[in-house]
């Protein structure tokens, strides 16, 4: 399967959006001739993609994706034992009102930057060659947003408030072309990996559903609580985590507006990770 390169993606992208070369080189600070031959088909540098980034408001490590380059380590989650706990951070995030969901993040930019132990491994990377979108959408789920097999098919079911309750291993033949990427699991995951549904539509020539998915505040923010996270240490996720608890068993049952809930055992260890759990 020849996947587009990431000049088609590209300029799929500038057509959605009603951009020209021109327009993007200016907003990045990069030369215009450069840029036309990466539209071109010329492979881009990571300068380039860094560059790209903010003029595009989209994540650098995600470029990186769609350019189907490896994500540097300096733009990688810091460390993949964290995951364990993303489920039940979204999870109680989706409960709270808006201000907590807002002092939540406020927390997670407070704390301290550790340093990288050990180079990121995400828990598996799809060849887009082989497998098509479905792979560049399970890398930006799996590589850039730190999730294994089981929660990111938790996560989808509460983030997408139960529209998307597919199994682990279909979220793995997603992203191995085994199952189908259809329009409306499109819509749902563009809302895990925030990104706007029209975007990820253009850019994969998959269209979106009719009728758009109902607006989520409280998905947004569980999103971007997912992306902010990605630079903490399993420790401080964990520490995070267990204040969401704290404020969402602060709240009376009947004041939680969601219509779906993960069911499991609704708790996190009260025992900070170390090490030997890394």
């Amino acid at each position: 399967m020849e996947f587009p390169s990431f000049g088609v993606l590209l300029r799929r992208l500038l057509d959605h959006r009603q951009l020209d070369v021109g327009s993007l080189s200016h907003a990045a600070g990069v030369s215009e001739a450069e840029l036309r031959d990466v539209v071109d088909g010329r492979l881009p540098g990571a300068d380039l993609l860094r560059a790209l980034a903010p003029a595009l408001k989209l994540h650098p490590a995600d470029l990186f994706v769609m350019a189907c380059q490896k994500v540097p380590d300096e733009l990688a989650p810091l460390d993949a034992s964290a995951r364990r706990y993303v489920k039940y951070l979204v999870g109680y995030a989706l409960c709270l009102p808006s201000d907590q969901r807002f002092d939540l993040r406020w927390l997670v930019r407070e704390l301290p930057q550790e340093p990288r132990r050990q180079p990121y491994v995400p828990r598996k990377w799809f060849d887009p060659h082989e497998a098509g979108a479905g792979a560049l959408v399970a890398n930006m789920l799996y590589a850039n947003r730190n999730l294994d097999w089981s929660t990111a098919a938790e996560v989808l079911a509460l983030c997408s408030n139960g529209r998307m309750y597919v199994s682990a291993s279909t979220v793995v033949m997603i992203g191995g072309g085994k199952a189908e990427l259809t329009p409306h699991r499109l819509a749902d995951l563009s809302t895990l990996i925030d990104m706007p549904a029209g975007d990820l539509a253009a850019m994969t020539g998959i269209p979106l559903p009719d009728g758009s998915p109902p607006e989520d505040p409280a998905a947004d923010d569980a999103a971007a609580l997912l992306w902010d996270v990605r630079r903490l240490s399993a420790q401080q996720v964990w520490q995070v985590a267990v204040r969401a608890e704290e404020m969402r068993y602060a709240l009376p049952d009947d004041a939680i507006a969601r219509r779906f809930r993960w069911t499991g055992p609704f708790r996190i260890s009260r025992h900070p990770p170390n090490d030997r759990d890394s």
